[in-house]
């Protein structure tokens, strides 16, 4: 009875230790973002491709491939890369799939600045075991350089030796002009990991850093973790990350051309008073096959406070939204956002009378258009801006059908413009319309007065129309699309109940800056028939196109998409997602 009971407890003990190491190393750990500059510019990484390829294995696109019924084109597939495999490994000595299977951990690739005021590309890869290989492209990459007369000299930092491959010329610092990108390709291989650069300082960089402790370092910036913090999923492991210092990069492109063209650099100078500068940096993660979605990718932008110039006019408060009634079951897409146009109009003003030098430069600008005798006599602030609300809905709609082809695929879209005073914006219309230069022509649609505008004067098959209707301004490049919505017997099912729509909006947040839904049926369904009906034509080698299974079988696995925006204290935070459809 003691022998079972202490086998039990030694297994237990085993566990834990093997739990207890795990969870040491994935805390020891070091990630590529710990180990670069904090004025990286850019950054993406994959943490894990092993994982990445455990994940994308059980989204709906893989469960397709790997459908039966798609045997056919899946075995025409495998041989084509197949042939090419052989082909590679003929031409380099190498298995394709050896290569292929060199990534085991971290991928990264980042655009950063170096010691000495350059900045260049970098790349980084986890290569677990697969070593030999690594080291047999190395060797054929010097014979390559070699041929190409690179001077090859080798450093030791700290043990760790960097190979460089210089292509700089001998009289690069007579150049009149010297562009700050060093002309050289330089690599080190560590703890596993192969990390190339066109910079060798900034390899020393990240070898001084290479155990992720120094402050300074990106991971340690206070943007960069407020974005993850905000972008992580505790439930799932993020299969792709990205960083973006937006202002960063365009400053540093500016200073170079400024170089060559002094007058450029007086730009930056106006970055700050146009208010772009607060931007700091836009980042993200993305994640595959977790509980709740097929695909999501969450986006938080940035910003420091408080904000003024440019920023301010994307301003978008959050308040709740839905598709109205009127938006049709049909539909391919649907936008939905919430503007605060006062503000952004506000803004223009600011900026334009700052530039002036001197207050209400742009008020009397409008007000003397307005006062033209030979305008439309409309005043753009008081007239338009001041009847908006800045609701702003886009749907778009494509028709179903054999008839589908490409040119088809920008579909029928109508805009609503959400307005505070119709009555008064039908006034604005009217006297517009009756301008001798209007193109179009007014007439009555079950009791809404309905301007249509002739295909031909737009160089469209169909006729454009705008009315205003439910204390919105409607515009849409299909005249039967507007009539459907005044139709009081209209019949059409509602996008607000619909089974796949009510799959995306249960994700939504009770209040929002803008939502977004789109099923891409219509568009996916045109191409189909567009390859179908063309595919003797269509010549891809080693693929019989006449081996596609029907729509039908490419239509349960598409997945529907959505999203929305809302604000926060440093900038605003986007999540998009894909769902699959309600069976």
């Amino acid at each position: 009875m003691r022998k079972p009971l202490l086998l039990l407890t030694i297994m237990f003990m085993q566990a834990m230790f093997l739990l207890t190491a795990q969870d040491s190393f994935a805390q020891d750990r070091v990630s590529a973002a710990q180990r670069l500059p904090e004025d990286s510019l850019f950054y993406f990484s994959i943490p894990d491709v092993e994982v990445m390829e455990e994940k994308w294995a059980e989204t709906s696109m893989a469960e397709m491939i790997r459908d039966p019924a798609f045997a056919g084109m899946r075995d025409d597939l495998v041989k084509l890369v197949e042939k090419y495999s052989k082909k590679f490994e003929d031409e380099t000595k190498l298995g394709l799939s050896n290569v292929l299977s060199i990534p085991s951990g971290e991928f990264c690739l980042a655009f950063v600045k170096s010691s000495e005021g350059k900045f260049g590309g970098l790349a980084s890869l986890e290569y677990g075991e697969s070593g030999e290989v690594l080291e047999k492209i190395l060797e054929k990459t010097a014979e390559v350089m070699d041929k190409e007369g690179a001077r090859r000299s080798i450093r030791s930092i700290s043990g760790t030796k960097i190979v460089i491959y210089s292509f700089e010329a001998e009289n690069a610092d007579d150049e009149p002009v010297k562009v700050p990108l060093a002309k050289q390709f330089s690599y080190f291989l560590k703890d596993k990991t192969f990390v190339a650069s066109n910079d060798d300082k900034i390899l020393e960089a990240v070898l001084a850093n290479w155990d992720g402790q120094d402050q300074r370092s990106l991971a340690a910036k206070k943007e960069y973790q407020y974005i993850q913090s905000k972008c992580t999923d505790p439930q799932a492991p993020a299969v792709a990350q990205w960083y973006l210092n937006p202002i960063g990069a365009l400053q540093s492109i500016l200073g170079v051309a400024s170089r060559v063209n002094p007058q450029i650099g007086m730009v930056q100078g106006f970055l700050p008073a146009l208010g772009i500068t607060n931007l700091k940096a836009v980042g993200g993660a993305s994640f595959m096959a977790t509980k709740e979605f097929d695909a999501i990718s969450k986006t938080f932008t940035y910003v420091e406070m408080p904000t003024s110039g440019i920023i301010e006019m994307f301003k978008c408060p959050a308040v709740a939204q839905q598709p109205p009634i009127w938006v049709s079951d049909k539909v391919s897409s649907y936008y939905s956002i919430n503007w605060s146009i006062i503000g952004a109009y506000d803004s223009i003003e600011t900026l334009f009378d700052g530039f002036q030098g001197r207050p209400g430069a742009m008020a009397a600008v409008i007000d003397s258009m307005a006062d033209n005798p030979d305008g439309p006599k409309i005043h753009i602030k008081k007239d338009i801006i001041d009847n908006l609300s800045g609701r702003i809905q886009v749907a778009t709609q494509i028709e179903e059908g054999e008839q589908l082809d490409l040119t088809k695929l920008s579909g029928q879209f109508t805009v609503a413009l959400g307005l505070k005073n119709s009555d008064a914006f039908q006034k604005i219309i009217a006297s517009l319309t009756t301008r001798d230069d209007f193109p179009g022509q007014a007439r009555e649609f079950q009791g809404t007065t309905l301007y249509e505008i002739p295909g031909a004067v737009i160089n469209s098959p169909t006729s454009a129309a705008f009315c205003i209707a439910e204390n919105q301004l409607f515009i849409s490049n299909d005249v039967q699309q507007i009539e459907g919505i005044l139709r009081k017997d209209r019949g059409a099912g509602a996008l607000l109940n619909d089974a796949n729509y009510k799959l995306i909006a249960e994700n939504f947040p009770e209040k929002t800056s803008m939502i977004t839904y789109q099923n891409a049926d219509a568009q996916v369904h045109a191409v189909y028939n567009f390859i179908k009906k063309n595919d003797a034509a269509i010549d891809i080698e080693g693929i019989d196109m006449s081996k596609l299974p029907p729509y039908s079988f490419f239509q349960k696995y598409l997945p529907i998409t959505g999203g929305y925006t809302i604000p926060d204290d440093q900038g605003f935070f986007t999540s998009t997602f894909s769902v699959r459809k309600s069976k």
